[in-house]
C-alpha cells in the first residue's frame, strides 16, 4: 500500500452488531518533519478527530466506529507509517442501544 493511503474497511455483517458504538483515544509521536503527513492521514480516517497537536510533534486523537475491529484496522494502518515513532491506545469505550 502506497504511503499516504487510507483504504475503507467493509465489514462482513458477522463483524458489526446492530446499534453498537465504539469510541477509542490515542495519542501518538510523530518526527516533526512528518507532523503534518500523519495528521492529514488521520483526518482521512472515517470517525477520526484530532484533538491536540504540540510542537514536539505528540497527536491526540478520538477514533468513533461501529465496532472495535474498525477501529483496530485503521490503527494497523497508521502504525506502519513512515514518520510514526510510537502509538498508545488511551481509552476505549464501548456502548450499546440497551
Amino acid at each position: 500500500m502506497p504511503e499516504n493511503t487510507v483504504q475503507t474497511f467493509s465489514p462482513s455483517p458477522a463483524n458489526v452488531q446492530p446499534n453498537e458504538y465504539h469510541v477509542a483515544s490515542f495519542v501518538g509521536h510523530a518526527i516533526n518533519k512528518h507532523i503534518a503527513e500523519l495528521t492529514e492521514e488521520i483526518t482521512q480516517i472515517e470517525g477520526a478527530e484530532i484533538h491536540a497537536v504540540s510542537d514536539e510533534g505528540k497527536i491526540v486523537f478520538t477514533i468513533e466506529a461501529s465496532s472495535q475491529k474498525k477501529i483496530g484496522f485503521f490503527i494497523d494502518q497508521l502504525k506502519h507509517h513512515i514518520g510514526l515513532l510510537s502509538l498508545s491506545p488511551i481509552y476505549h469505550q464501548f456502548l450499546t442501544e440497551e
